[in-house]
């Protein structure tokens, strides 16, 4: 039996994803409808009851850059403030792999995600998806980050975009820098 490139993709992603990303990432996709992004608004807090403290959305400016529309619970512990309506890079940077996860994301129009070891036996599990740009073209982004202790001791950073999955122009598992 041939597999398609979509259930290569999904079993990749059950090896690669943890229980609240895969669950975060099947929302995402039922509220994509007729080949477009979910809109911002289709987005229930309720559905997301699993991950909230951990779900922030994130806007591209008509100049390019990003700010904070809704910052989640436990992003605002592990940054030690209230973040929203900051610009993102002033509060988090401009480095890899964060700026480079929203920029793939945005120019893909697919998520993407990954992990970044952030001290001993722990690791910072993300995910970016893309929503429906807005009419002034002001693009919002459904963040999940979780901080968390990763048992097998995370040793490098990893990038995963699920377009390059499934079009095989990219191998799915690259360390970023």
């Amino acid at each position: 039996m041939v597999q398609t490139n979509g259930q290569v993709m999904k079993r990749e992603l059950k090896e690669i994803l943890s229980g609240n990303q895969a669950k975060l990432l099947k929302y995402w996709i039922s509220k994509c409808e007729n080949g477009e992004l979910p809109e911002r608004k289709g987005i229930s807090p309720a559905d997301l009851i699993f991950c909230l403290s951990n779900v922030s959305i994130i806007e591209q400016q008509t100049d390019g850059h990003f700010r904070f529309r809704l910052t989640a619970t436990h992003l605002k512990d592990v940054l030690g403030t209230e973040c929203r309506g900051r610009l993102v890079q002033e509060e988090c940077g401009n480095e890899v792999p964060w700026a480079e996860a929203v920029r793939r994301c945005q120019k893909s129009g697919s998520p993407v995600f990954g992990s970044t070891p952030v001290g001993h036996r722990r690791a910072h599990f993300w995910m970016r998806l893309p929503l429906r740009p807005l009419e002034d073209n002001r693009q919002p982004i459904l963040c999940y980050d979780n901080i968390a202790f990763d048992d097998d001791g995370l040793r490098r950073e990893t990038m995963f975009v699920t377009a390059d999955m499934v079009n095989r122009s990219v191998q799915p598992t690259q360390p970023v820098a």
